[in-house]
């Protein structure tokens, strides 16, 4: 990442939405519901969806497959540093003003670099640089958060089924499993999300409360978001 381009665009106007979780938080829906929102309001927003076409900071899912080695996680590394630089580039000329990035950052890239063995030193620099590519748009995040990531696995699969994209539970043992790697991976994510020093809200996901999520989170839209003044270094 050149970090003196960064340093030189950190006063931009842009603001930077990331709404991110484990599989099955509700990032789409609230991700979609906030644009639309937004819209409404006359702001200048584009949407970033995880299953969007021709994504661009997402590799095909056969580069995640050597990142436990040092070797092929460095190349992925800079691959995906690469992505991230010329997204924000992107995204400084653009004429929108709030971008949100749903999903991508730590469920998609960080998360499953966890699950796939990436060396534990390589991957907290690795999130270290990519949260540093993306100051520049002035990042703001909402986390979903699981206490009981088992029990989130069996919630979505029970909404979705139990096979879909990627995922394909067969038997009891494979969602205690998917709790174990996805809580580990989790832990890793929220230790990152906490030292991260941006304005963020974080939702503790305990009981499903939709409404009163939603509630918090255009409180933390409206108050943090779009009041920031974001001229300022």
């Amino acid at each position: 990442m050149n970090d003196n381009r960064s340093l030189s665009t950190v006063k931009s106007s842009k603001r930077l939405l990331i709404i991110d979780g484990i599989p099955g938080s509700g990032k789409t829906t609230a991700a979609i519901r906030i644009h639309n929102q937004l819209t409404t309001q006359g702001v200048r927003v584009k949407c970033l969806l995880e299953l969007e076409e021709n994504h661009p900071l997402l590799p095909p899912m056969e580069q995640y497959y050597a990142l436990d080695t040092v070797e092929g996680a460095d190349a992925f590394i800079r691959q995906i540093l690469d992505r991230y630089d010329r997204f924000v580039e992107e995204q400084l000329g653009s004429p929108e003003d709030v971008v949100i990035m749903e999903s991508v950052l730590f469920q998609d890239v960080v998360s499953v670099s966890h699950l796939q063995g990436m060396n534990i030193t390589q991957l907290q620099n690795f999130t270290e640089s990519l949260q540093r590519a993306l100051m520049p748009l002035n990042p703001h995040l909402v986390y979903y958060h699981h206490a009981d990531v088992e029990g989130q696995w069996r919630f979505i699969c029970g909404v979705r089924g139990n096979e879909w994209g990627p995922v394909s539970f067969q038997s009891d043992e494979d969602f205690v499993q998917a709790g174990e790697v996805w809580s580990a991976s989790q832990a890793f994510v929220r230790a990152a999300v906490d030292a991260w020093p941006i304005p963020k809200l974080i939702i503790e996901n305990l009981v499903y409360a939709w409404a009163e999520y939603d509630a918090q989170i255009d409180g933390f839209v409206s108050e943090t978001l779009l009041s920031a003044n974001t001229g300022k270094p």
